[in-house]
């Protein structure tokens, strides 16, 4: 039975992940998520139910479209099997519980934020407002926060990175990140409470800086240059979600 919920999870996970890919094409050009069917961007004809299973349709066409041949972009399985495992993540460390559930949705969120930020510089209102009303939601049921919890998470999210913007702006003069980056911040803390945010917050600027400091070796980056935060930031969370009590633990041992 834990092998049969494990893989039903992953495939829902699949499945989940399908429908992100269409959110994360869709909502960044204001179109509607749920009409009309999916469709070739390039030749704009519909994909056929069979051409339109997750990861496998791409192996089985070998990443191209059946109608006109056009290449398939790598994100669409990529998309598809994170948050596949990302269910079956959910699933394995939580088992089928609210716990399970509120992880592989927030899970999910994260993973579509990042997407649409890697690819616009955007991260929707739509999204981070619903992450931030559903982990308030969820403080109710999970285990790892309370809903006073949640609440301080939010507000400390958001509070933490206006001063952050502010700061920068001073000794910059320019906008270090947006405010779509605060109010994902809100709704990771909202999700996972005041330490899980600080936790998320402390690794996605070391996970953003290694990766910045990487490409500026590589002469891919200048100092002007901007990157998408709320990628990082979604990194950091599924790592607090996932090892944040275990990372918090290790780190007052020290102390």
């Amino acid at each position: 039975m834990a092998i049969l919920g494990a893989v039903y999870s992953a495939v829902i996970g699949l499945c989940v992940g399908s429908f992100l890919n269409v959110v994360a094409y869709r909502l960044p050009r204001a179109e509607s998520v749920v009409r009309p069917r999916s469709r070739c961007p390039g030749c704009g004809g519909r994909i056929a139910g069979r051409d339109n299973l997750p990861v496998l349709s791409f192996v089985l066409l070998g990443g191209r479209c059946r109608m006109c041949g056009a290449r398939i972009s790598w994100r669409y399985p990529a998309v598809e099997a994170t948050a596949g495992l990302l269910w079956l993540v959910s699933w394995l460390a939580f088992g089928p519980t609210v716990d399970g559930l509120a992880a592989a949705l927030f899970s999910s969120l994260l993973l579509v934020l990042a997407t649409i930020d890697a690819a616009h510089y955007l991260l929707p209102d739509q999204l981070t407002y619903l992450t931030l009303g559903l982990g308030l939601v969820a403080s109710f049921g999970v285990s790892w926060t309370t809903p006073l919890g949640s609440a301080l998470g939010a507000a400390a999210g958001a509070v933490a990175l206006l001063l952050l913007i502010g700061v920068w702006y001073l000794l910059r003069r320019v906008r270090g990140m947006g405010l779509g980056d605060v109010k994902m911040l809100a709704g990771v803390g909202a999700f996972l409470g005041p330490y899980g945010m600080l936790l998320t917050l402390f690794l996605a600027c070391l996970f953003g800086a290694v990766f910045g400091i990487l490409l500026m070796v590589r002469g891919r980056l200048g100092w002007g240059s901007r990157l998408p935060f709320g990628v990082f930031l979604s990194i950091g969370a599924v790592v607090a979600l996932f090892f944040g009590p275990r990372l918090i633990a290790a780190y007052s041992s020290l102390l």
